[in-house]
């Protein structure tokens, strides 16, 4: 089921998020990312900035605060005295304001689309996206108007998939998984199919909606502080929605978990632009706000690109090899689907019809000399070819 869509595609349905088994659900899985951001299994992102930075922010704005987990575990382990979230679905604010007010935090709560960069009035000196950025289509005018509203020593920070637009995998990579997988139990193995885009733009159009944009346009308008190139390309391909492995038992599927691992990081070690997570924090660079040309050539080149996708139903780049395939077998799959039901519903017309007629008359119809002389006549042409 989907929700109503805002001109920019935001679904007000909040049933697609918050669904299925992703890969950091599993503790190995959290062990590697904390190791690759903070060079400590045990230490956390949070752990990891509040140690880098040395302060405790005063209040911070939570980008697509979805059910507000996260605002709420920096409140509570002491990063920031006090936070507003933000986001476009109802029912998930709803959670997040009934959560801080029987926790007793500082929460505050605004329902918004992100994309018009309308944020409730400030001062913030912090601006947190946890995997909230690859739904934002206007992602320009939004990390434009970050830059604006941070202070100048205020910081900027970030978790997020970063990879192919709307999860439009690379065909490289995407067979390296498909070659992982084929060496795990039966039992454990991921179903990889292909993500199907008419499919991500009927149910979550924002999905990864210009998550290949993110990187780049936080260079923009920020001071890179660390940027940190998480993986995935392998692993979480083949662990999240993976129902199966989930579901065995820890001893069990432990090890495959880790040749999984292994196998994610020797294939990003080599292609690390296949990454499709990343940690990055930066710092707003004000002086790029001062470049009136530059700005009004970006803000046109972002009107271009969404008023083009609009009239392509939302689709923004040619398709792959990879992914034309994927549409051409959808499309195969959905044709033999009907042509089932169209088979099932002529047999049980049939079956209607048949049982409509009496017993002894079929027996007759069987029974006649024209019937017995067409069998033969019909036997005679089939033998002599």
């Amino acid at each position: 089921m989907t929700g109503a869509l805002t001109d920019f595609g935001v679904n007000a349905n909040s049933d697609v998020y918050y669904t299925g088994h992703y890969w950091n659900d599993l503790d190995q899985v959290r062990r590697m990312l904390n190791e690759r951001v903070s060079g400590d299994p045990e230490r956390t992102w949070v752990e990891h900035f509040a140690q880098r930075v040395g302060r405790t922010f005063e209040r911070a704005l939570i980008l697509n605060c979805g059910n507000g987990h996260v605002e709420r575990g920096l409140v509570e382990q002491g990063l920031v005295r006090a936070a507003v979230g933000i986001d476009y679905s109802v029912e998930l604010l709803a959670e997040a304001r009934a959560a801080a007010d029987a926790a007793g935090l500082p929460l505050t709560y605004h329902q918004m689309d992100t994309n018009t960069a309308a944020f409730p009035d400030g001062p913030y000196d912090l601006v947190v996206n946890f995997a909230a950025a690859h739904h934002i289509a206007r992602i320009d005018t939004v990390f434009r108007a970050l830059c604006d509203l941070l202070p100048d020593d205020g910081w900027f920070v970030s978790w997020d998939y970063v990879g192919p637009h709307r999860n439009q995998y690379a065909h490289e990579a995407w067979e390296a998984a498909w070659r992982v997988n084929r060496t795990l139990p039966e039992a454990l193995r991921q179903e990889m199919r292909y993500p199907h885009l008419p499919t991500m733009l009927a149910t979550d159009p924002t999905e990864a909606i210009h998550s290949e944009l993110i990187l780049p346009t936080f260079d923009r308008y920020f001071r890179v502080d660390e940027e940190v190139r998480l993986g995935g390309a392998i692993a979480y391909l083949l662990l999240t929605h993976n129902d199966r492995l989930h579901a065995a038992p820890e001893a069990e599927r432990a090890p495959w978990v880790e040749r999984i691992l292994e196998a994610d990081r020797e294939y990003c070690a080599t292609h690390p632009d296949d990454s499709l997570f990343a940690w990055f924090t930066g710092q707003p660079d004000k002086a790029v706000l001062a470049d009136a040309a530059l700005l009004a050539r970006w803000r046109e080149e972002e009107d271009e690109r969404e008023a083009a996708a609009r009239t392509e139903g939302g689709e923004y780049y040619p398709h792959t090899a990879l992914q034309d395939l994927t549409l051409e077998l959808e499309a195969q799959r959905v044709a033999t689907d009907h042509a089932r039901i169209e088979l099932a519903e002529t047999r049980h017309h049939l079956e209607h019809l048949l049982a409509s007629f009496p017993v002894k008359q079929l027996k007759a119809v069987a029974a006649s000399p024209a019937l017995r002389r067409a069998r033969a006549a019909i036997g005679r042409r089939v033998g002599s070819r």
